[in-house]
């Protein structure tokens, strides 16, 4: 078992809550997928309930297809219109985009302090470039951010990505 060299300041509990905003985003995002025709099948596994978590290959969350035209989606719920995500995971993400010659979307919700929706956009990897930070999470985690102006997560911009 690897070593994690820091002791984590939240309980099992309070690190599920940080999922609470990604499964708004993800209710979100699968509700306007339904309403523009697009079909989709769930991809990664979801790993909140293992009790290590161990490094590994991250999965997005779905599979998406709309007129045979297919992506994978990644779902990301946030406070604040800062579009971070985990660098390993990101790392991981174009690895399935080589693997599955799939585009990759990172869908970010972002809600209010009372999770009203206020916004959706997303990032293509590859497309929508992002810079690491230089520091590290509560987590340990490393971070990348992408640029600022991300387009609007429609069904006319999400089609310009799938192939």
């Amino acid at each position: 078992m690897k070593d994690l060299n820091f002791n984590p300041y939240k309980t099992k509990d309070e690190f599920r809550q940080n999922y609470k905003l990604h499964d708004l985003a993800e209710t979100y995002g699968k509700n306007l997928l339904i309403q523009w025709g697009f079909g989709f099948t769930e991809f990664g596994k979801d790993n909140r309930h293992q009790k290590v978590w161990e490094d590994g290959e991250d999965q997005p969350d779905l599979i998406i297809e709309y007129n045979g035209k297919k992506a994978l989606v990644d779902w990301k719920g946030k406070h604040h219109p800062i579009w971070l995500s985990n660098k390993r995971a990101i790392l991981s993400y174009e690895s399935w985009k080589s693997k599955l010659n799939l585009p990759v979307l990172i869908c970010f919700a972002l809600f209010n302090n009372h999770e009203a929706f206020l916004d959706f956009k997303f990032a293509c990897l590859g497309v929508h470039s992002y810079t690491s930070s230089n520091q590290k999470e509560w987590d340990k985690n490393t971070t990348v951010e992408f640029e600022k102006d991300l387009p609007e997560f429609t069904k006319a911009n999400v089609l310009k990505y799938l192939i």
